[in-house]
Formats: structure tokens, sequence, C-alpha cells
């Protein structure tokens, strides 16, 4: 009888964690881009090498291109990555230099300030000010 019921149990148990493992494929993935960054499509649709993350830390940078994590100076294919910057990697090989951007279809534009306002130029700080701040 024990013996029935443990298996029932196990039975159960499994068939639960199999409806879970079904409800999660179907949620999104919740670090993927907005659509309005311009990124639809997969890696293989982009038609060449995709710079899909960049990170910058003390001493060392590295780069996700098409999927695969390199280090400044490595190798992808036949090109070299020779510089990681915040938005940015270039790689350089047989067919020249080539620039992969994180976000290809966002440009950034100098903000101007309201019609009849003119931009103020940046006051210095007292230096009670920056005694508050360091304390």
């Amino acid at each position: 009888m024990a013996k029935r019921l443990i298996q029932i149990i196990i039975a159960a148990a499994l068939g639960w964690s199999a409806i879970q493992v079904a409800a999660a494929e179907m949620l999104p993935d919740p670090t993927r881009p907005p659509a309005e960054a311009g990124l639809t499509g997969d890696v293989a649709a982009a038609g060449g090498p995709l710079l899909q993350s960049v990170k910058i830390a003390p001493g060392h940078r590295m780069a996700v291109i098409s999927g695969r994590l390199l280090a400044q100076g490595e190798r992808f294919g036949e090109a070299r990555l020779v510089s990681i910057s915040e938005s940015e990697v270039v790689l350089m090989g047989p067919e020249g230099r080539q620039t992969l951007k994180l976000f290809p279809n966002v440009e950034k534009h100098v903000a101007r300030p309201p019609r009849g306002q003119a931009l103020k130029p940046a006051g210095k700080k007292s230096k009670r000010n920056t005694e508050q701040k360091a304390s």
C-alpha cells in the first residue's frame, strides 16, 4: 500500500514538473532587446557578424559576437577583435575594418534647448558643496 502511494506521488510530481517546463518554454526572454531597438530576427538572419553584448571592466574588455564570447585581441573567423567600446566593436580582417554596433538602428543626436532658451554654462561648484559630498 505505502509503496503504491509513493509511486503515485512520484508520478504526480513528474507530471507537474513536465507541465512547468512546457509553460516556461512559452515565456518571452526577459533579456531580449525591445522591438523598438530594431534588432528583430536572429543571428543567422543578420547576414553577418552581430554584436550582441559588451562587458567592460577594469583590466579586461569582452564582447559577444554572434554567440561567441571574445576578449579584445582574439580572432573571430579571419578577423581580429581590435577595439571594444560601450556601444560598438571593431574587427580588422582581410576585407579591412568592420565596425559592429550594439544598436545599429539607433542614432544619437545632440539635445537642443527649447526655443528661446540658451544653454547655461556649467557653474562652478562651491567648495562647501564638494566637501559635503565627499564625506
